[in-house]
């Protein structure tokens, strides 16, 4: 391993610029995570931890999502143990990997199962969050975020982690990010109805809330206040009505303060990116599944960081760099843009590994800019599972100089091809370039889904990443394919010179998807595989061309 994998002179930073999605910068170097996240139990011994980092070796991985347990740092009050921390410093760094470490505090996916045992069997001093069930009011797993102890002793751990990154690892950078709980909100219910948590609802709404309401038409509770004539004080019923929308920002209000306390004290000790996670209020799409999404909150955790309810997150917890969303379902597109929007950049730390993973994380990072990507769960991928992801990472590892230069430049673009939704139109200037999902010689479009990223290049050319897909041509004349050249995957060199069948006659740069096959019923076979990069040079003619060189007179050879 080379000295500068082993020695950091300062940690990472986000790169923010006028109309431009944040940029992660590491080692003074535009970066991209090609991340992985691990099971949630996959780091808690040496073993375990050793296990997990070894399963990514081959996934083109650069990142490691790990989490870090409030309960295992601090078995005791005020007594820590960050050595499971060191062990996932030390292994990261021997496999080339940087780290992203999940703070699993106060909240994981809504519940409060990771918080030590001396806050979960003290309700007295650390109260847990009351939800209507039934008509009655029911005790959950979960710390009520108007506990002042739970937040005072969640940010003192935090501080402490903290503290220890900034010894152990500010001169080596592995760790790049770090996450602030984990999917935070209630479920079961819109609201806490604790004592202390009602007494805060039942309060006059504070004015700096007010304040971000107003100032904030994207919030969705500022169309309730409009509705009940923009009133300037009362208390969150008066002001903004009885309804769910109502719950939902007054708990997004109490998760941020509370949040972000955490957050500022830990980043007032090591100044390094910091963000939170959202579970989203998309309805799952697999039958049976009802574990995430449903449009009410409480069905998703309300209160947590979702667009609608950003800016009350923003004002409360400056010390947050990013909100971002865990998609497994939903519309991705949609998604990614209300986020970047949002939170003026984009990370994904979950996601799903199959071939809808790789495809949005073309999505993600070619068009929305994303800082990278992480599927859940690749260590516990074996053999062939994950092969669409591993290869997106391929592919985006040898591309990703081209695509930070192309954002400079406006000139990066991704995007995700679906039997719904099967043409995607991109237009550079004067040249539109269409993607198309990929069909066979029979005309068949299988069922998976075509991704990639267009990078123009400083000469007007592009790089064509990705897979299942055709991408053609057309402009105010005729436009057709100059040159085309298949690259490597390990060092963008030559290695194909493509024509003919593989362009389709000239018509399109062809990918076909991963692991595509002949089909035997066809009697002419296709060149099958491909790196899944092409450099593609096009040519015009004005639409005047043909009949001036019809009118030319001939010469004499």
């Amino acid at each position: 391993m080379s000295d500068t994998m082993t020695r950091r002179t300062s940690p990472s930073r986000l790169l923010r610029r006028d109309d431009q999605p944040a940029q992660l910068i590491v080692d003074g170097e535009p970066f991209l995570i090609r991340g992985a996240e691990l099971h949630n139990s996959s780091a808690g011994t040496p073993d375990s931890i050793r296990t997990a980092l070894n399963a990514l070796d081959g996934r083109h991985v650069n990142t490691v999502l790990a989490p870090v347990s409030w309960h295992i740092v601090e078995p005791e009050e005020g007594v820590f143990d960050f050595s499971i921390v060191d062990q996932l410093l030390e292994c990261a760094r021997s496999h080339g990997y940087r780290l992203v470490l999940l703070w699993f505090g106060s909240w994981k996916n809504g519940m409060s199962s990771y918080a030590p045992s001396w806050v979960k069997k003290d309700a007295a001093r650390f109260p847990r969050a009351l939800i209507t069930v039934d008509g009655a009011l029911q005790l959950v797993e979960h710390l009520s975020p108007f506990g002042p102890d739970s937040r005072a002793a969640d940010a003192a751990a935090f501080t402490q982690l903290m503290t220890h990154l900034r010894d152990a690892d500010a001169l080596h950078g592995t760790v790049i990010m770090v996450q602030v709980e984990n999917e935070v909100g209630l479920l079961g219910d819109s609201r806490d109805r604790s004592p202390a948590a009602e007494a805060a609802f039942h309060s006059p709404v504070t004015a700096d809330v007010l304040q971000t309401v107003r100032a904030d038409p994207m919030l969705r509770v500022h169309r309730e206040w409009e509705s009940r004539a923009s009133r300037t004080d009362g208390t969150w019923t008066e002001v903004f009505g009885e309804s769910a929308t109502t719950d939902e920002a007054f708990m997004a209000t109490a998760y941020a303060d509370y949040i972000g306390e955490v957050s500022a004290r830990g980043r007032a000790i090591y100044d390094i990116p910091l963000f939170v996670n959202a579970w989203l209020d998309s309805d799952i799409d697999i039958p049976g599944f009802p574990l995430a999404g449903g449009m009410q909150p409480g069905f998703y955790p309300s209160g947590g960081p979702l667009p609608h309810v950003a800016g009350l997150w923003r004002a409360k917890a400056p010390a947050l760099d990013l909100l971002v969303p865990d998609i497994y379902f939903g519309d991705p597109a949609a998604i990614c843009g209300s986020f970047a929007s949002a939170s003026g950049g984009l990370f994904i730390p979950e996601m799903r590994s199959d071939a809808a993973g790789a495809s949005l994380a073309f999505e993600a990072i070619g068009e929305h800019g994303a800082l990278g990507v992480a599927p859940f769960g690749m260590d516990s991928l074996r053999d062939d599972e994950g092969a669409e992801i591993t290869d997106a990472y391929r592919i985006i590892d040898a591309t990703h100089a081209r695509i930070h230069d192309g954002r400079s430049r406006s000139a990066t673009r991704g995007f995700r091809l679906t039997t719904a939704e099967p043409t995607r139109e991109i237009t550079f200037d004067e040249i539109t370039l269409t993607a198309t999902l990929f069909t066979d010689f029979t005309g068949n479009r299988g069922d998976r889904p075509g991704y990639g990223i267009i990078i123009r290049q400083l000469d007007g050319s592009f790089i064509v990443a990705g897979r299942g897909f055709k991408v053609t041509a057309a402009g105010a004349g005729f436009v057709g394919i100059d040159t085309a050249t298949e690259l490597s995957a390990t060092d963008l060199a030559v290695t194909r010179i493509l024509n003919g069948d593989e362009t389709q006659s000239g018509s399109g740069i062809v990918h076909q998807p991963l692991g595509h096959t002949n089909n035997g019923n066809f009697p002419i076979p296709a060149s099958v595989g491909g790196t899944g990069i092409t450099h593609v040079t096009f040519y015009s003619l004005d639409a005047g061309s043909s009949s001036r060189q019809q009118q030319e007179p001939a010469t004499d050879a």
